[in-house]
């Protein structure tokens, strides 16, 4: 290995072969300051190699060894990062990586519930400043609603949250679930606009210090309550509504059924429950994985196609209602949280190390662009719990019927 990495140039140069297949004007500068360029012209992008360490990720290069690379600060990038990963993606970066052998046992040795909790802290348990800076005041980390182009991203994420509610038919006093809630910011606008009870629950501390801190500034403390607590131990019968935007993910595809099942009792009969989630539209090799998804991002994470939701939703007793895809409103998020990261780049770096500023980043970006590409997509499924009643067609008007003034 070692006298294969002295050969910069040799790895360099297949480098450069790779992206010139996809006519990308680029620039390598080696670690002696030789230059390696795609084109004579129209440059905008440079690759300045900071140690000789980023040569391992030419070996085979992929989403996850230049991923790698970037988050430890083996290269940086003049120019744009979102723009230059763009350009090469559809080029290089292959997304999945064959699992190793410790995936395959590590369920056998582990608790699902703690590991559950360690991978949610690995990653909420970042300072809430930082998180603010780039999420703005809602503090809302998953897709906005834009109206148009020219929405702010607090209003999307307020639509956004309006939109939930009048889907859920929320109304004073009704008990509201909303599992993995966040900083508390979806659990405040039910209690505060439409007066429901609400019941958040998280397994991060710091989301759950944050949201009782801003519960209790906003005087509505007797109108909502957050617990550390999994899905799993959630009790019978005891909610009118739920909604779970954004969590889902986190349960794993050979979990979601009993998810399903645990929510469909928690539910009380006639209850609706709104689903936020993240879906796939690419099929996963048999034996390969996100890597990089899975060891800097989100450990633990899994998605999932809509079909398969749907199809587990209702094999748990669910009938789906409406179901909304969101996509193109997550490349719009997205772009917005990469412009804050970007300009409030220096007093994030107060807050955290230049590593996680990197894996966040990076990340951001990887997702727009597979947004663009179709690859994943953003859905809201609104699931109907069936009640022994003579059934009322109240859940089942049209968000397009003239009369429907309650409902996105």
């Amino acid at each position: 290995m070692k006298s294969l990495l002295k050969n910069e140039s040799f790895f360099l140069k297949k480098f450069i072969e790779i992206l010139d297949q996809g006519m990308i004007p680029l620039e390598i500068i080696d670690t002696k300051g030789n230059k390696y360029s795609t084109a004579r012209e129209d440059i905008q992008h440079k690759i300045h190699i900071k140690d000789r360490k980023f040569f391992k990720a030419l070996i085979y290069p992929n989403a996850f060894s230049l991923g790698e690379a970037y988050i430890k600060g083996y290269f940086d990038i003049s120019g744009s990062i979102k723009e230059l990963y763009e350009l090469v993606c559809t080029q290089l970066l292959n997304k999945d990586q064959r699992k190793n052998l410790i995936h395959y046992f590590s369920h056998f040795f582990s608790n699902p519930k703690i590991k559950e909790k360690e991978n949610i802290e690995y990653h909420y348990n970042v300072p809430s400043e930082f998180y603010r800076l780039f999420l703005g005041e809602t503090m809302g980390y998953t897709c906005g609603y834009y109206i148009d182009e020219k929405t702010h991203m607090n209003d999307a994420q307020i639509e956004k949250m309006d939109i939930i509610c009048r889907k859920l038919r929320l109304k004073p006093d009704q008990d509201l679930l909303d599992i993995g809630c966040g900083w508390g910011n979806f659990a405040v606008y039910a209690a505060k606009k439409y007066g429901a009870n609400v019941t958040g629950i998280t397994l991060s501390s710091e989301q759950k210090n944050y949201a009782d801190q801003w519960i209790a500034k906003e005087g509505l403390s007797g109108k909502i309550k957050i617990k550390i607590q999994n899905y799993r131990d959630l009790e019978s019968d005891n909610f009118d509504k739920i909604s779970c935007v954004g969590m889902s993910e986190h349960v794993g595809k050979k979990n979601m059924h009993a998810f399903f099942q645990t929510v469909y009792r928690t539910l009380r009969k006639g209850g609706l429950f709104m689903q936020h989630t993240i879906t796939t539209n690419q099929e996963i090799k048999k034996g390969y994985e996100n890597s990089f998804l899975n060891k800097y991002m989100f450990p633990g994470g899994e998605l999932m196609f809509e079909h398969e939701l749907v199809e587990l939703a209702s094999s748990s007793g669910f009938e789906l209602l409406t179901a909304e895809n969101f996509r193109p409103h997550y490349i719009k998020t997205l772009n917005d949280w990469i412009i804050r990261m970007e300009k409030h780049k220096d007093m994030l770096l107060k807050i955290i190390s230049d590593e996680i500023y990197r894996i966040y980043h990076v990340f951001f970006i990887g997702s727009l662009v597979s947004f663009k590409e179709k690859e994943i997509s953003l859905f809201q499924n609104l699931f109907y719990k069936t009640d022994d009643k003579p059934m009322s067609i109240d859940n089942f008007v049209s968000p397009y019927s003239k009369n429907e003034t309650r409902i996105a």
